[in-house]
């Protein structure tokens, strides 16, 4: 996952890098490679440090917004995400991997829709932990990638108002340069592109979209998996109780 955590940095961090390369002469490329090297490692560093806990911080709120976990939301009955029928066969994989001994029908979503989602949420954390430890073999291979790209754009997200001031001190940095005598014409431009990047494309309906696809892909690699009994430890062993607490 350190794509997720420092591809977001990267972008947000390229607008110093061009604001520094925007004082220095063309000329004396060496020194603005450097200089400009320099201030990106140094502005990622900072923003390393707060772009993860940022994306966590943002996604109960997203999670809230959406119903629920995407992985959990999709293993719904009354979720259309999914074709019924590989719904159905999803879940008959859990029950026989035994990660827990019964899959909740329609009618006991129904009746206890929080005792349900606690299950949907224990089926979908295994199968995620799963994922990561078989992340080099497909199709985990696959779901790892777009766990990658939904960790990017949470990420991209969860630091966008710090990313737009930097990319704006950036911007106002390299358009200082014009009244110095210095032409960075490229790097006003990219830094105009950055920050239209950020206010159009770092967006919740960005971060839904690569959620739902990675979610549907986590769910569909359960196919892959050989039926085998899960540790005891892993299982929710009851079926839900009408009235009961999730």
């Amino acid at each position: 996952m350190l794509g997720a955590r420092v591809a977001p940095v990267v972008v947000v961090a390229l607008s110093l890098f061009l604001a520094v390369s925007a004082w220095i002469p063309l000329s004396e490329w060496p020194i603005k490679l450097l200089g400009g090297s320099a201030v990106l490692g140094i502005g990622a560093f900072v923003l390393a440090q707060i772009a993860r806990d940022a994306g966590k911080r943002i996604e109960p709120a997203l999670w809230a917004s959406w119903d629920g976990p995407p992985s959990v939301r999709m293993l719904r009955h009354r979720d259309t995400t999914i074709a019924a029928g590989s719904k159905a066969a999803m879940h008959r994989r859990f029950s026989q991997l035994g990660v827990v001994d019964h899959m909740p029908t329609e009618d006991e979503e129904r009746q206890n829709p929080e005792a349900t989602d606690a299950i949907y949420r224990t089926c979908s954390d295994w199968l995620r932990r799963k994922a990561l430890e078989l992340k080099a073999k497909a199709p985990f291979d696959v779901v790892h990638s777009e766990s990658i790209s939904y960790g990017f754009r949470r990420n991209l997200l969860g630091i966008k108002q710090y990313g737009l001031a930097v990319v704006g001190v950036a911007l106002a940095l390299t358009i200082a340069a014009f009244w110095w005598g210095h032409r960075p014409y490229i790097e006003a431009g990219a830094n105009l592109l950055l920050g239209f990047y950020l206010l159009l494309c770092a967006n919740a309906a960005a971060v839904k979209r690569a959620a739902d696809d990675y979610s549907k892909r986590l769910l569909d690699s359960i196919q892959s998996l050989s039926p085998t009994r899960a540790p005891v430890k892993d299982r929710i062993p009851n079926r839900p109780k009408r009235g009961s607490a999730a």
